[in-house]
């Protein structure tokens, strides 16, 4: 009884381990994923933020 106990111990902290390490994996790649899905919208944002910049540029009245 002594020893199932002591087994279920361990093992119970073996679990804590790696569910601790698991999640730490698994937080790190939903970071990557929304980190790359970040860069991305900012990119787009960035290309558009530039093309109204110069449609704005070239349209103007004032800048020839």
């Amino acid at each position: 009884m002594i020893g199932f106990l002591i087994a279920l111990v361990i093992g119970l902290w073996l679990l804590k381990i790696f569910f601790k390490i698991g999640f730490k994996i698994l937080g790190l790649v939903f970071m990557v994923i929304a980190g790359l899905f970040l860069i991305r919208v900012a990119l787009w944002i960035g290309l558009a933020v530039i093309v109204l910049g110069g449609m704005v540029l070239f349209a103007s009245p004032f800048g020839n």
